[in-house]
């Protein structure tokens, strides 16, 4: 009798978990993700709402110039004692194999904190000139490796308009109308170690950023999205390289409240800049090249679940002729040939990764 008893409860509990569907594997579909970066076969991937966790999903084509972000490949990589780690914006992973992710609500970095250490914490904190203002703060983070598995550590604080909604009403029609150049804060991380509050970073970089179009606040202004450390040829002296950085600017406007001019984005490139903010070379333009590899790509899509998803993506961006893209993330997919980056929500979750080879001669 108790073991008829028993069969019966595990028939039962194995039906509820079939009717429910647990058991069954869970569609994780990234909201908002926000920052991307390549370790080894997968790529690692941050979202806005995503706290105290990161994605990673399993590249199958190293050739491959769209990567959708399929919720069914998709693996949610808990952090524990992060789950106060709100709003990530970008993520990449120190010279001694640490991932890092970048908090805006909490200005700060954060990674295992030693070799062998489980739980995450504070391993950087930013002063208060780099903390968020009007929605504008920390949103991209670069690393390079230093001898002996250090690191050094760029992160960019965005600039850009102020967000209006998000200042005292009386401030949004004078401060909030005046673009605030994007800034880069350079500083080091010793091998499983910290570098605790920096006050007194390596460098500290005002970005020269182009001004595309127009007067202020109708005209279009850029933010910086995220950033990887590069070095290039200097074209006047092919024997020198320059050391500096790749940065993804994205623009928008701030129209007046009593203005019939809308809010949109119009102008997504990426610049490089030297180790004083200044650009060098011409842009490069990313929504052309996202176009041209979508298209392509569509052309050669079936029925299946995610090849029905990037056709209605591709329809979207064509009907809004990808003005309003958030390219957010950007990183190293292979290390000064090819970069990947992914948007922000607009148009439709789950987002695509978009692969760009960078131009010869910014070799």
């Amino acid at each position: 009798m108790m073991k008829f008893a028993t069969n019966s409860l595990i028939l039962f509990f194995l039906l509820t978990l079939y009717c429910t569907g647990i058991g069954e594997k869970s569609e994780i579909v990234i909201r908002e993700a926000s920052g991307i970066t390549r370790l080894q076969d997968a790529v690692l991937i941050v979202g806005d709402d995503a706290d105290g966790q990161y994605f990673e999903l399993t590249i199958n084509d190293e050739n491959a110039h769209i990567i959708p972000v399929d919720p069914l490949k998709v693996r949610s990589i808990p952090m524990p004692g992060a789950s106060l780690a709100s709003d990530l914006e970008a993520i990449d992973v120190l010279a001694d194999g640490r991932i890092c992710v970048l908090s805006e609500d909490l200005n700060c970095l954060l990674a295992r904190q030693g070799k062998g250490a489980k739980p995450y914490g504070i391993i950087a904190e930013y002063d208060k000139s780099l903390s968020e203002f009007a929605g504008r703060g920390l949103e991209g983070l670069a690393v390079k490796s230093l001898p002996g598995e250090n690191s050094r550590v760029a992160v960019l604080w965005e600039g850009g308009y102020p967000e209006q909604a998000s200042l005292p009403s009386e401030l949004r029609n004078r401060i909030g109308r005046f673009p605030l150049n994007p800034v880069i804060v350079v500083h080091d991380v010793e091998r499983n170690g910290t570098a605790g509050m920096i006050t007194q970073p390596l460098n500290r970089i005002l970005l020269e950023v182009p001004k595309p179009e127009g007067e202020i606040p109708d005209a279009q202004r850029f933010r910086g999205a995220d950033l990887v450390w590069h070095e290039w040829k200097d074209d006047k002296r092919p024997e020198q390289r320059i050391q500096g950085f790749i940065v993804l600017l994205s623009s928008d406007n701030s129209p007046l409240e009593s203005s019939d001019v809308r809010k949109y984005y119009r102008y997504k490139i990426l610049l490089r800049f030297d180790m004083e903010g200044i650009p060098y070379g011409e842009p490069l333009e990313i929504n052309p090249i996202g176009s041209e590899w979508l298209h392509a790509n569509c052309e050669q899509l079936g029925n299946g679940r995610m090849d029905q998803h990037l056709k209605t993506v591709c329809r979207l961006l064509d009907e809004e002729e990808w003005e309003n893209v958030n390219w957010e993330g950007l990183g190293w997919f292979i290390k000064g040939q090819k970069l990947i980056t992914v948007y922000d929500k607009n148009p439709m979750d789950p987002p695509f990764a978009l692969v760009i080879d960078i131009p010869e001669h910014w070799r």
